[in-house]
């Protein structure tokens, strides 16, 4: 019943701020039925990506077409559906593979456990169907055992076979909406300079208070309770299974909502860098794109990071404000991890608890920086921002890692250094080292046997 007045009430909803456009979030619902469908197991996830994302642009460029152009609240609901139904043909393929996985181990074992039920369900009802799995066919090596186990555990939990009932369900039940714009630019370089801070600030408290709200929803829905026991994560979800399997008293039971827990404040505005900042903000959206796009790309680290925020500028929106933002944060990341290696590893307590002030200032400047790029929307008003202060904020990407550059050339000439003394005291292709003389036990003898003559290393040369 309450999945029913739920669903009700967010098509209504969908319905009240939308008008006609309503049917763009309905059409991308059907389309991924059909895909879900139809589809292969094996591609449904990438079909799904590649509809919905592609759908995202043309929903954003219908003014274009001669078409009326949706209103904000229905291009935040459209990014929402987008996300909800793509993560599901994830979840439908990851289940696929997990089954595959458990057919392989259970082959192997020679022992089988019957698989022909639905395996799981995007609804609460849905537990009733996982109900049938069960963990007693042990193959014969412990080894073996635990890695079956493992794999029943998470097919017991994380499988899902939703029906397009349920998928409805799952789209519409709720929808958080959040919009607004701002701008602003005047007077003296220092006043446009330090203007970002407080535009940032704002902004900030304004998505703190949307944030904090739809998890104030979730809460009174009973959204995302998991016994704290199973350490649930935003947007993952219980992540010790076996903790979650065995909770069985659910009357004195501790409850955790971490798992739609969207924002760390305190983290968001306090960690010293930015990776650790955009960790802490709208969480379930990060782990959305951890999960998808980061962790199933083969590439190196910064074309990994590269294409998630590009993904995520996508998701945003079309307005090119989003991708100057967020394609900067690429070189912001490599700029922080370069540091961390070069400087933070080698400093004391006192040098690190300093090196971390210096680096969390710098972090809330290009947040606020970047955040301009947000509000403004548009390319022209940002550029001419930006050029208004200098592109301070990308002037300090290049300084820094000219300067990072500069202290690494003079360690490495340092090394090199070490390296020659070492290599005219004992030649470069000499055995003999250095060795370091025992605190105990040695005497004259032992202390005399350790030394060498200069005919003896040449002969060892």
């Amino acid at each position: 019943m309450r999945q029913w007045v739920g669903s009700a009430m967010g098509f209504a909803m969908v319905i009240s701020v939308s008008g006609v456009h309503a049917i763009h979030p309905i059409l991308t619902t059907v389309v991924n039925l059909l895909i879900l469908k139809f589809s292969s197991k094996a591609w449904c996830h990438m079909h799904s990506l590649l509809f919905s994302f592609t759908y995202l642009l043309l929903f954003r460029l219908v003014s274009y077409f001669g078409l009326p152009s949706p209103p904000g609240h229905a291009n935040a609901i459209q990014m929402m559906i987008t996300l909800k139904l793509v993560g599901v043909c994830y979840e439908v393929h990851d289940s696929w593979q997990l089954e595959n996985k458990l057919k392989a181990s259970e082959k192997s074992a020679s022992e089988k456990v019957p698989l022909d039920e639905p395996v799981g369900s995007a609804t609460p009802e849905g537990g009733e169907v996982r109900k049938r799995l069960r963990a007693e066919a042990p193959p014969s090596s412990d080894h073996s055992t635990s890695e079956h186990e493992k794999l029943l555990l998470k097919l017991q939990h994380e499988a899902v076979a939703p029906s397009p009932l349920d998928i409805i369900h799952y789209s519409f039940f709720y929808c958080g909406i959040l919009t607004g714009k701002m701008s602003g630019l005047s007077n003296c370089f220092m006043y446009r300079v330090l203007y970002m801070t407080p535009v940032f600030f704002m902004f900030r408290m304004r998505l703190y208070a949307g944030f904090v709200l739809s998890e104030c929803v979730c809460l009174m829905a009973g959204l995302g309770a998991y016994p704290a026991a199973s350490c649930p994560k935003p947007g993952q979800g219980p992540t010790d299974l076996l903790a979650l399997q065995t909770s069985a008293d659910i009357d004195n039971e501790s409850f955790s909502y971490e798992t739609v827990h969207n924002i760390d404040e305190y983290g968001s505005d306090f960690s010293p860098t930015v990776r650790g900042g955009m960790r802490c903000w709208n969480m379930t959206v990060q782990y959305w794109l951890a999960s998808n796009i980061y962790r199933r790309l083969k590439a190196p680290k910064p074309v990994k990071e590269a294409v998630t925020m590009l993904t995520s500028a996508f998701w945003h929106g079309m307005h090119s404000g989003y991708y100057l933002s967020m394609l900067t944060v690429p070189f912001i990341l490599m700029v922080e991890d370069y540091y961390a290696r070069l400087i933070r590893k080698r400093l004391a307590t006192q040098g690190a608890r300093v090196y971390d002030w210096v680096t969390w200032f710098l972090k809330m400047q290009w947040f606020a920086y970047m955040g301009m790029a947000f509000l403004l929307l548009d390319v022209e008003p940002t550029l001419r921002y930006w050029h208004s202060i200098g592109y301070i904020g990308h002037g300090l990407i290049l300084i820094l890692h000219a300067f990072a550059q500069f202290i690494n050339l003079i360690v490495g000439k340092a090394n090199d250094k070490l390296k020659k003394c070492r290599d005219t005291a004992f030649g470069s292709e000499s055995r003999l080292r250095v060795k370091s003389v025992p605190d105990q036990g040695t005497d004259q003898g032992a202390g005399q046997a350790d030394c060498i003559t200069s005919e003896e290393q040449k002969k060892l040369l």
